[in-house]
C-alpha cells in the first residue's frame, strides 16, 4: 500500500492508538452518547474513521494534503487497523513495539535533516531502517491476523462470522 507521506500516517496511527487506548475517560460523555457507544459497534467504527481522518490530517506536514488523499489515506489505514486489532496478545504487542520504534526512528530523520542536512548517510541509514520496520510491521499484522482468524474460525466454526470476527462484538468472552 502506498501512502504519499508515511511519516505523517505513522503519526496518525500513533495518535488513533493512543486516542482508542485512553478510553477510559468516555464517562465524561453525556448518557445517551455513552449508550450508543456501548452498545453500537457501526457507531463505535465511524467514530474510529473519524479520527483516523482528523488524525491524519491534525499530523499532516505544512504542505496541505489533498481531501481525497487523507481519505485513501484513512481508508488503508483503518484496514489495517481493524487487523491490528484482531490479533493475538503477542502480535497485538509486537506490533504496537515495531509501531513505536517506527515513530521515534522518524522524529530522529526529521532532527537529522533539519540539524545536520549534510549528513545524507545517516539520514539514508536511518530512513532504510524506517522502511525495513515499516514492512516488518505490515507482515506481522498480517501474520498475526491470518493466524488468529485461524484460531478463532476453528473455535466457533458452527456459528462463525466473518462480518462479527472484523467488527467484533460489545461483550468478549474471555472478559
Amino acid at each position: 500500500m502506498y501512502f504519499k507521506n508515511i511519516d505523517d500516517t505513522v503519526k496518525g496511527v500513533f495518535l488513533l492508538v493512543l486516542a482508542v487506548s485512553g478510553n477510559f475517560v468516555a464517562e465524561t460523555l453525556g448518557c445517551k452518547t455513552q449508550k450508543l457507544l456501548s452498545e453500537n459497534m457501526y457507531a463505535k467504527h465511524v467514530i474510529i474513521v473519524l479520527m483516523l481522518y482528523f488524525a491524519i490530517g491534525f499530523t499532516s506536514s505544512d504542505v496541505p494534503t489533498h481531501p481525497f488523499e487523507v481519505s485513501k489515506m484513512t481508508i488503508g489505514i483503518y484496514i489495517l487497523f481493524l487487523l491490528f486489532t484482531k490479533m493475538d496478545l503477542t502480535f497485538t504487542m509486537v506490533t504496537f513495539a515495531l509501531l513505536s520504534i517506527t515513530y521515534i526512528t522518524t522524529t530522529f530523520i526529521a532532527y537529522y535533516k533539519e540539524v545536520t542536512p549534510d549528513e545524507t548517510d545517516q539520514i539514508e541509514l536511518t530512513e532504510k531502517i524506517k522502511d525495513g520496520l515499516l514492512i516488518t510491521m505490515v507482515g506481522t499484522i498480517l501474520l498475526g491476523f491470518g493466524l488468529y482468524y485461524n484460531k478463532q474460525y476453528n473455535e466457533y466454526y458452527k456459528t462463525w462470522s466473518p462480518f462479527k470476527f472484523i467488527f467484533g462484538v460489545n461483550k468478549c468472552k474471555s472478559l
